[in-house]
């Protein structure tokens, strides 16, 4: 049985952390119970006092008795809603220690989980869909012209990229926390990092990119901070005209280095900008501009930037383009 000892009074506890915290003695009756756990619960402090959790509740499964410490509890409550709270409960001297979290959290979970599996699904659904139809075809009709099969088997490299690119930004935006992500640090030149950045774009693009780049050398990951430059210049171009200029400059202000990223397309409504960072999410613009995406890009850009000791911004407003820039603080 896991043990945890304690050695700070409750009220400090509980002026600590914000969670619903309960205490129960060794015969599972209520010793304290927070405040947050009188607003999460809708039960009184002194309502929930010397009671224990089954009266409290109308059902708790598992039975607290039979819980392996650490586990999760589940409680309904006995008011009118039927709620269902999830309680975390810890082994502490011979009694137990639960820390309550309000449903809302677990459904935000449930949701997230969600719309992860359907956004994943659905972007790949369509490459596989085209491969499958395509290889069928060929096997099918083996008279077509040499014409034919080439085409079809350009479609099907094409198609087996779109998914090379899907499974790759999963699997960044699965490894890319700050505290895990840098594995080494190399002093470079910036223009050769963009130079490196700008070779995945399509040699078609190149041309709108308009550059003016500083020498200057960086101590970064160049891998890591190419990606980053990289997912941007590409959101850049994907989300303005064909005929647009795409802006990428670099320079040194203050002891601090700015790689700043400038389209002139269709921008991001105010209401879009705060959530644009985050994973999977996919703002209005997306949808109009009729572009595939798993909205990992710019959440993993962010966290390339913020391992390196910096920043992401973005300045957009609506039909008057948008401005990424990358800040980071120069290291000798």
């Amino acid at each position: 049985m896991t043990r945890l000892r304690v050695d700070v009074d409750f009220d400090a506890l509980e002026r600590c952390i914000s969670d619903a915290i309960v205490t129960l003695t060794p015969e599972g009756r209520v010793s304290a119970w927070s405040a947050a756990a009188a607003d999460v619960t809708g039960i009184a402090r002194a309502d929930a006092l010397e009671r224990t959790l089954d009266e409290l509740f109308a059902h708790v499964d598992p039975p607290l008795g039979f819980a392996v410490v650490p586990s999760v509890l589940r409680c309904w409550t006995n008011d009118e809603r039927r709620r269902t709270l999830h309680a975390t409960v810890l082994s502490v001297d011979g009694g137990w220690l639960l820390s309550f979290g309000a449903q809302q959290r677990f459904d935000a979970i449930d949701r997230l989980k969600r719309e992860i599996v359907s956004s994943v699904s659905h972007e790949l659904k369509t490459p596989i869909a085209s491969i499958k139809a395509f290889a069928t075809t060929l096997r099918e009709n083996p008279e077509n012209t040499a014409a034919q099969r080439a085409e079809y088997l350009a479609t099907i490299e094409h198609e087996a990229d779109r998914l090379t690119v899907a499974v790759e930004q999963l699997l960044s935006a699965a490894r890319v926390e700050p505290e895990h992500l840098l594995a080494r640090r190399e002093r470079v030149r910036l223009a050769a990092l963009i130079d490196r950045a700008l070779a995945r774009v399509p040699a078609h693009a190149l041309a709108r990119i308009e550059r003016r780049v500083e020498e200057i050398e960086v101590n970064v990951d160049p891998e890591l901070l190419a990606e980053a430059i990289a997912n941007l210049v590409d959101n850049a171009l994907k989300y303005s005209a064909e005929d647009s200029t795409v802006e990428l400059a670099a320079a040194t202000d203050a002891g601090t280095i700015e790689i700043r990223i400038r389209d002139h397309g269709i921008g991001i409504a105010a209401e879009h900008l705060p959530y644009i960072f985050e994973r999977f999410y996919r703002s209005e613009r997306s949808l109009s501009a009729s572009t595939s995406g798993y909205g990992l890009g710019l959440f993993v850009a962010r966290e390339i930037a913020r391992a390196h000791g910096g920043t992401l911004e973005v300045a957009s407003a609506p039909h008057a383009g948008s401005t990424f820039t990358i800040r980071l603080p120069e290291r000798r």
